[in-house]
């Protein structure tokens, strides 16, 4: 038995699908960002942060996020909001800039 894990689903919120158009649309290799980090997320390569309850951005207890920019881009200004559904999926709530904790309000605002 090799241990390699198999990739997980990744679902998403239709809002979420907007977001990564608008990303298109303002750059699209900032949207191939995007759906490279969610490459990872699902490959198990990279793991994202757990979100709680914040004054500023409201209550996010469940969801976790995920850093991402153009390459070579520090600090990393871009943020995946997502959830981890069950052992074989995730559902990306939304997608966006982390300034002014706008991604974190759009993604409470969607609960």
């Amino acid at each position: 038995m090799s241990g390699k894990r198999d990739p997980l689903r990744d679902d998403w919120k239709v809002e979420a699908e907007d977001d990564l158009e608008h990303l298109e649309r303002a750059d699209p290799a900032l949207a191939d960002a995007a759906l490279a980090a969610v490459d990872d997320l699902v490959n198990f390569r990279k793991v994202g942060s757990r979100l709680g309850a914040r004054n500023v951005s409201g209550d996010l207890s469940g969801l976790l996020r995920l850093k991402f920019d153009l390459p070579g881009a520090r600090p990393e200004k871009y943020r995946i909001v997502y959830e981890v559904t069950s052992g074989t999926s995730i559902l990306i709530w939304g997608l966006g800039p982390r300034a002014s904790h706008w991604v974190y309000r759009l993604v409470e605002g969607r609960r």
